[in-house]
Order: structure tokens, then sequence, then C-alpha cells
């Protein structure tokens, strides 16, 4: 078995790599093409295993041996399902691996939010204590308040289960039927999108990128929010109106957002977001740290192994190739 590891943005994914098995690193150039000694290097490997890279159409056709495309964790956005499909290859990720570090993520930002913490910490640093003081007339519990989820999944849920424990009052949406016995478990409450984001004090993204959820909040529904409401999205960039989120800060309609996904990444100098008021933001962190990287290398490594060494039916597949998996 040979492994072709695509990455290049995740240095921490590169140093799990076991010596003992055959692999090659490669990556694709800024405008998402693989050059030719890339794809030269990439010609005999057996599996894909993905960090951040596309697997398109090009890469494809030029390995002819690739029997799975594992993606090293949650997202699969830069993999094109029905090419991959249509060359009878599965497509993986690791479902749900960092569910619990995203979550954390986002209740951290939420709890920074509520508490005025960036701007609190940079006051008391520059003296200005008077300052810092009167930042506490801004600031409030969450006990209480509504936290409004649109994605109900794996991360998701685990929100919820922080958030009940703040004594919070929880809404969600999701496009599929959720168990109902987590929802009465959450205390959680159905409602439709938009009578939900003009109920949520809070409001917290965790669905994945896909055609339905793709600007997903836009300017009309960004103005439908609660005046002084905040926005939480660790989700993926492309589902927020990065433009109108910055119009709603500089007007006062949003009292601040923590944003961890953008729809450029890195986002470019200069990005109104990054000098928007009141708004945290993080490098698409959310859901890594030592932990769940190790975790999710070796569940990945471990499905591939499974389809190529062992020739068993892959775990957590995404396209139409398989109906197995979790």
């Amino acid at each position: 078995m040979k492994i072709g590891y695509l990455t290049q943005a995740r240095p921490e994914m590169l140093a799990r790599i076991p010596g003992e098995i055959p692999h090659v690193v490669a990556y694709a150039g800024p405008d998402g093409v693989y050059a030719p000694d890339m794809l030269a290097r990439l010609a005999d490997v057996d599996a894909f295993m993905v960090a951040a890279e596309p697997v398109n159409a090009q890469l494809l056709a030029a390995c002819p041996k690739v029997k799975i495309v594992q993606r090293m964790g949650v997202g699969y956005n830069t993999l094109d399902l029905p090419a991959i499909a249509q060359r009878g290859i599965p497509a993986c990720n690791v479902a749900g691996v960092n569910k619990e570090a995203v979550a954390e993520h986002a209740m951290a930002l939420i709890l920074a939010l509520a508490k005025q913490l960036p701007a609190a910490d940079r006051l008391t640093r520059e003296c200005r204590w008077p300052e810092a003081r009167l930042l506490t007339q801004r600031s409030f519990e969450l006990l209480g308040k509504t936290l409004g989820i649109i994605g109900l999944g794996a991360t998701g849920t685990e929100l919820a289960r922080r958030a009940q424990a703040f004594g919070m009052r929880i809404l969600y949406n999701d496009i599929r039927t959720i168990d109902p016995a987590l929802v009465e478990e959450l205390g959680a409450q159905f409602l439709e999108k938009d009578a939900l984001i003009a109920q949520a004090d809070i409001l917290s993204i965790h669905t994945d990128l896909n055609p339905t959820s793709r600007g997903l909040l836009d300017a009309g529904r960004i103005e439908r929010m609660k005046r002084g409401a905040f926005l939480v999205c660790c989700a993926r960039g492309g589902i927020v109106d990065e433009q109108a989120l910055c119009r709603a800060l500089e007007s006062g309609h949003l009292a601040g957002a923590g944003m961890d996904v953008y729809a450029v990444e890195p986002p470019p100098p200069g990005h109104p977001l990054l000098r928007a008021p009141n708004i945290l933001c993080t490098s698409h962190t959310a859901g890594v740290n030592p932990e769940t990287s190790a975790r999710a290398f070796a569940l990945a490594l471990d499905n591939v192994r499974a389809v190529v060494e062992r020739d068993e039916q892959p775990r957590w597949t995404l396209n139409a190739h398989s109906s197995s998996g979790e």
C-alpha cells in the first residue's frame, strides 16, 4: 500500500505519518490545480489521505490505482463527490471526530462575547481601569438567554448540552428529523429557520456547507435577527454573508460575533471582517488540538487500511459508492 497525503496547511498531520507505510506528500496550487510534478508523484498511490486539498477530476484521472479518498477530519467541501463516485471510489470523512472540540470552541466564543473578554483584557492591560469596568454595562448572564442552533448534528448537540448547563433556552432547526428522545434530553424546541433567527439572543451555526446551507444567513436573515443579538459560526465559510455581517456589526444591529470560518481562508489583509467592531476571530481552529488531530488521523488511517489491505467496507462513506458507514 502507498498513500498520497494531500496536505499543505496541516503540518501537525504530516508529523503523524507512520514511516513504515510508503507514502508521498502533494498539494494543489492556489487555483486548486495540481502541477504536473505533483500529479507524477501521486500516480501510483492506492489511497488519498486529505487535509484541505481538492480531490477533483484532474487528480483522479492521474491516479488510476486509488481505492479510497479519506478526509482527515469532518468537512468535505473540497471533495468532488460526484467525480469520485463516478470512479467507483468511496469518499469518506471521520464523522463526529471533533464534535466536542468544536462545541467547546463555540461555547468559548459565546462566553467571551457575553463577558466582553477581548476588550476587557485590552483595556486592563492598557491600565484603563474605569473603561474596563464600564464594559460590565454591556456584559450579560447566559442564564435564561435563548440560544438558536442551526444544525443539530453531532456538534450542535454537544453545544446544546453545554448551553443546557448554563441554563439557556435552546431552539434548533435542522433539515433532518432529530430523534425525539434526544430533543427531550436537551430540552430543545424546533422552530422554522426564520422564526428561530428572530427569537435567538445568540445564533450559532453548525450545519455543513451544502446547496441548502450556502448563503443561508444572507442579508435578509441577518436583518431579521434581534437587535443586540450575537452570531457565532464554527461551521464553514460560505454560510454567512460576510459583508452583511459587517454592516450589521457596524450599525449596531448586532452586538457582536464570533467567527472561526471564512469564505476565503485565510481572509486577505484588509478584509472587512478583520476590522469590524465587536467581533472575535479565530483561524478555523475550532476542531484542532492535539487530541482531536491524533484521533482523526488514527481513525482515517485505519479506514484506509481496512479498504486497501483488508478489503473491508469503509466507514463514514459520503458519496453514492456505498450505503455502508456510520
